[in-house]
């Protein structure tokens, strides 16, 4: 009942096949261009060499060549498919990889200039920052905001515009340099999620201290994935126990409307007394009302988003670390270490700090549960090539093994939902959390990258307490 698959909307998103289709047609377009001219003057075979003379007067000349090349050539309808099947292999795909490079360039170029209408942003030599920020985004960001505002008439209104803008604010107030600005590449190239308030979603594995989980498994997984997939609201839903396995229900299915027994439905009744029909207080005149029925589903357990703010407490939800054994992991509450005790290298394992991968969750015999936790850029201390390491994570619900490598690759798993209250607590003291960082990060390292200023710092965080209001009014936290 619980995998992806069960809570995945009929209507699947074709990402892959939109972009094939879109491709295709700009193929076609281009193929029908008024005034189309052939891309050489001539061409002739004599025996098995094959003599192309271009518009510009030069010549190319192929050794074996077939007769299907030469209708090939014929056929052609740009200079470049010329090219492919005169030149061999070698020179053929060095040429297209440069031609490849000088169009994702040009594109990128057109793309930077029109950018400069953002408000948001401010864009000096084909560099793009965000306004009061003197650190540059990465190139990987840029296309992605370029894209957003290709494809959205009022980019900077979209839940995808402010989880970039925010997660980069976040990865700014790091202290750690490095982090800050390889980060974002990083997640990109292992398939991470990004979160509507910045944070990501990682994977990572972890040792069960209690025999029964089941309900911790079931609430925690109800919970995430009736808001990341389904998009509905937790607190409409109620856990129930019948014959020893739990389910959800929706409070519509538990409010049935029965026939008022005080006026058999009439909405009013005789008064012996008066001599009079009165309207009926019981079903306040309609004949009939609603009533609260759990019958059918069996034990009432609780409703399901106090159940999953209520985890922590819980004594059958206890997990902790394969490698110390000291670590007290529990879905719903923040697990973290001291920072100065963690290590920046770029190794996959081996270094101090609190590991977190994505597709990699099998790549070591380690822990006998898969969990999805939330990480926020500013706690990060280390990435290699598929893994990482920070100083902080929140588990926020167990995955089954099956679905651990597929869950972040899921289109419709929409990890936007899932991180209100996490963000709400992460906001508190930011300013001098923040500061004080940079302080200690300074007294250790020396950075290449520019340093974050105390006033850059103050900007980046009046940005991210904009989402603070919004979240509070409905968000309930639960220490």
């Amino acid at each position: 009942m619980f995998s992806l698959n069960w809570f995945k909307s009929k209507k699947q998103r074709e990402k892959e096949l939109d972009e094939k289709i879109e491709l295709i047609d700009s193929m076609l377009q281009n193929r029908v261009k008024c005034g189309y001219e052939k891309p050489y003057k001539s061409v002739k075979m004599v025996n098995d060499v094959l003599t192309v003379v271009f518009n510009d007067g030069s010549v190319l000349t192929k050794t074996g060549a077939t007769r299907e090349d030469f209708e090939d050539v014929r056929n052609s309808i740009d200079e470049s498919e010329v090219l492919d099947i005169i030149e061999d292999d070698a020179i053929a795909n060095e040429r297209r990889k440069n031609e490849e490079v000088m169009r994702k360039n040009e594109a990128l170029r057109k793309g930077i200039q029109q950018l400069k209408s953002i408000s948001d942003l401010r864009v000096e030599d084909n560099v793009v920052y965000f306004r009061g920020i003197d650190r540059s985004l990465p190139q990987l960001m840029v296309e992605e905001l370029i894209h957003l505002n290709n494809t959205h008439i009022s980019m900077t209104l979209t839940d995808e515009y402010q989880s970039l803008k925010r997660f980069f604010m976040w990865c700014c107030l790091n202290p750690r340099a490095e982090v800050a600005d390889k980060l974002y590449n990083f997640l990109m190239k292992n398939s991470f999620k990004i979160t509507k308030q910045g944070f990501f979603a990682a994977l990572r594995n972890v040792v069960t201290l209690h025999g029964s989980t089941e309900l911790v498994q079931f609430v925690s997984n109800a919970y995430n994935k009736v808001k990341a997939i389904w998009k509905k609201n937790p607190d409409h839903y109620s856990v129930f126990l019948k014959d020893g396995a739990y389910t959800f229900v929706h409070e519509n299915h538990l409010n049935k409307t029965v026939t008022c027994n005080e006026c058999d439905g009439n909405g009013e009744y005789w008064n012996e007394d008066l001599e009079e029909y009165e309207h009926c207080g019981n079903c306040g005149g309609d004949g009939e009302y609603n009533e609260y029925d759990t019958s059918e589903y069996g034990t009432l357990v609780g409703n399901l988003t106090e159940l999953y703010l209520d985890l922590p407490n819980r004594a059958e939800n206890r997990f902790t670390d394969a490698h110390t054994r000291t670590f007290d992991i529990r879905i719903g509450r923040p697990v973290s270490m001291d920072p100065g005790a963690c290590r920046w290298n770029t190794d996959d394992c081996g270094a101090a700090g609190l590991h977190f991968t994505s597709d990699d969750i099998h790549y070591v015999a380690c822990g006998d549960q898969s969990v999805l936790v939330l990480i926020n850029p500013m706690k990060v201390v280390g990435i290699g090539e598929s893994k990482g390491r920070c100083w902080e994570y929140l588990p926020i619900m167990t995955v089954p093994t099956e679905e651990a490598t597929t869950l972040l690759h899921d289109l419709d798993f929409d990890t936007l939902q899932l991180d209100d209250a996490y963000a709400i607590k992460e906001l508190e003291g930011l300013t001098e959390r923040a500061k004080e960082g940079f302080v200690t990060e300074a007294k250790k390292h020396s950075f290449n990258i520019p340093a974050i200023s105390h006033t850059e710092i103050t900007n980046i965080v009046e940005s991210l307490e904009t989402m603070r209001n919004v979240l509070s009014k409905r968000v309930t936290i639960v220490d």
